[in-house]
């Protein structure tokens, strides 16, 4: 004998004598596996590239509503970007996708900070220090960011990534 039930706010019908997989603590899992899929994206960059880069040292910037990765070409065009990205600015990454992260920034953002970047990153060196950029709505954020040049085995500039973690 089958029990049937309607479900809210339609006129479907659905047989509830059937077994259900246990749901508890998935919310959970998918956490762990959308954090396993970024770090192997990253490492597919990573062999793809030949990076001589450590990524242990991003691995905490997957996790946390208020971390973000972003992995630009060397002409700073953005590549890729985590989830956490997406939740921090409110755009995708397609809308991101081959832009250069100066979109984010605004009437706020500090020329001191933008020329400081510039210096750092032509003598390809890390930049560390907080900017103010604009989220998709227009509100105004303040992050820390690490901008780091990656080199490849043969000491080419191939990428930069930026570890930004909002204040």
């Amino acid at each position: 004998m089958s029990i049937l039930s309607i479900k809210p706010y339609t006129d479907t019908f659905v047989d509830t004598n059937f077994a259900t997989p246990l749901l508890l603590g998935m919310e959970f899992s998918t956490k762990i596996i959308a954090l396993e899929n970024e770090l192997e994206q990253l490492e597919n960059i990573h062999v793809q590239n030949d990076w001589s880069f450590d990524l242990g040292l991003v691995k905490s910037y997957l996790v946390g509503r208020k971390k973000a990765i972003v992995l630009t070409d060397t002409n700073q065009h953005i590549t890729w970007t985590s989830r956490g990205f997406v939740r921090m600015t409110g755009y995708s990454y397609c809308e991101a996708f081959n832009k250069r992260p100066t979109f984010l920034q605004g009437p706020k953002t500090l020329d001191s900070t933008r020329v400081k970047i510039r210096e750092s990153l032509s003598k390809q060196q890390p930049f560390e220090g907080s900017i103010v950029n604009y989220r998709k709505s227009g509100s105004v954020y303040a992050c820390n960011v690490t901008i780091i040049p990656i080199l490849n085995t043969s000491k080419k500039l191939v990428n930069y990534i930026a570890l930004e973690e909002e204040n």
